[in-house]
């Protein structure tokens, strides 16, 4: 799949974004996607962490500032189930598009977000 096919889903913003990283994962709703020049930019209107399982502090969301992420149009995705996307960016882990109506995380449960 190329991006150029992901940026016509209507189902993409208003989903929502996870990566796991190192021994974190990081979460949020998808406030924009675009592609400029060779780059795939997502905007998100929040984000959040939590360590990964059999971490301390697992199960536990807080806000993170980190709230835009780009990577190579060349790294492409690949559909999964639920119409969910999946990329492996090489040393970054691996990010999962949850599509609108999807999977989604409750601010509610984020310590320190604050949403209007």
């Amino acid at each position: 799949m190329k991006w150029q096919d992901v940026l016509k889903r209507n189902d993409i913003v208003g989903g929502e974004l996870e990566t796991q990283e190192d021994n974190d994962i990081y979460r949020g709703p998808i406030k924009s996607i675009e592609l400029k020049e060779g780059v795939v930019y997502i905007e998100l209107e929040w984000c959040a962490t939590m360590p990964q399982p059999g971490n301390s502090g697992f199960g536990r969301w807080r806000v993170h500032d980190m709230t835009s992420v780009g990577l190579s149009a060349e790294i492409t995705p690949r559909e999964i189930s639920d119409n969910r996307l999946m990329i492996t960016p090489p040393m970054l882990g691996i990010w999962v598009i949850f599509p609108k109506g999807g999977s989604k995380l409750d601010p509610n449960i984020v310590a320190g977000l604050k949403v209007l």
